[in-house]
């Protein structure tokens, strides 16, 4: 029966997907791999990467990534097909004169002035990371080792290299990112009070050391975006960020929509905006946390 590698298996949550269905999975990615039309490779291989997390694996998301129901078999190929059946037939609604010429760039998003013409963005709208103990490259891990997009450590390391630092396990030791938010009093006082209360608690974890600097680094991290978006924006072009408050390190509430208006604004932004997308309750401090949608506009 087909496995993975064992530096590529330990990348994975234990039990991410039984023995049985990722041998089936392995032999569907030969199979797609080594024969048919080039043109739909991608696709298929897109279509089996939804239904790993959809159907076939034991993970559950809720919304952190973790474990359900451990199954010892579930089906892999009537799934697939029926997924690549959807996609043929949401792709045949489209008529040739109603698509829309896109572009897909595996970069960074703190260094886009390389890949992007200046002067040629009219309107952003992302979701970016927030300032929490969430480690995004978990939510996509299955995919991305049985799809061979990371295949040991180095490769996840070099993946998270690349991301916003929002969490204390994608934190380096070359990481200067937060030199961008040095003068913001507010964000080193988040920093600070962080600091304190990690003292105050005895909490002395490597990972809980780290929590006032990935607060640094996340805002420098937005900051030094936002700085490199400057060149690339027309003037008058529209940028939408759905952010959310957080009080993930040691119950210090951090107003991210708050603090990326006072970041944007220092490099030259107008906050035309931030409008509630809703609400919910901190588990630990039952303190309501805000999703916002950061309005921003540059004039030029």
């Amino acid at each position: 029966m087909l496995s993975l590698p064992p530096e590529s298996a330990k990348l994975l949550l234990a039990d991410s997907i039984s023995p049985l269905p990722l041998h089936r999975c392995l032999r569907l990615i030969e199979a797609i791999d080594s024969g048919g039309d080039l043109r739909i490779r991608d696709h298929m291989r897109l279509a089996l990467a939804r239904e790993l997390v959809n159907g076939i694996s034991n993970l559950r998301f809720g919304p952190e990534v973790g474990l359900g129901q451990i199954r010892q078999d579930s089906p892999v190929v009537n799934p697939w097909l029926r997924t690549v059946r959807e996609m043929s037939e949401d792709i045949g609604v489209l008529r040739s004169d109603q698509v829309t010429p896109t572009e897909v760039h595996l970069a960074d998003s703190r260094d886009m002035c390389r890949i992007i013409p200046p002067d040629s963005i009219d309107a952003v709208i992302t979701s970016p990371p927030y300032p929490n103990e969430k480690d995004y490259t978990r939510t996509t891990r299955l995919e991305s080792v049985l799809l061979g997009f990371i295949r040991n450590k180095e490769d996840l390391r070099n993946l998270k290299k690349h991301l916003i630092r929002s969490n204390t396990r994608n934190v380096y030791v070359g990481d200067n990112d937060d030199s961008w938010v040095d003068s913001n009093s507010r964000i080193h006082k988040i920093a600070a009070d962080i600091e304190d209360r990690r003292i105050a608690l005895g909490k002395t974890s490597g990972f809980e050391r780290l929590y006032g600097r990935v607060a640094m680094l996340y805002f420098g991290g937005m900051a030094r975006h936002l700085a490199s978006l400057r060149s690339l924006l027309r003037p008058g072009a529209r940028l939408a960020y759905v952010v959310g408050d957080q009080a993930s390190y040691l119950r210090i509430m951090i107003r991210t929509g708050q603090i990326l208006g006072e970041v944007a604004e220092s490099l030259g932004y107008h906050v035309s905006g931030i409008d509630l997308f809703r609400t919910r309750m901190a588990t630990a401090t039952k303190e309501e946390l805000r999703e916002e949608v950061l309005l921003l506009e540059w004039r030029g």
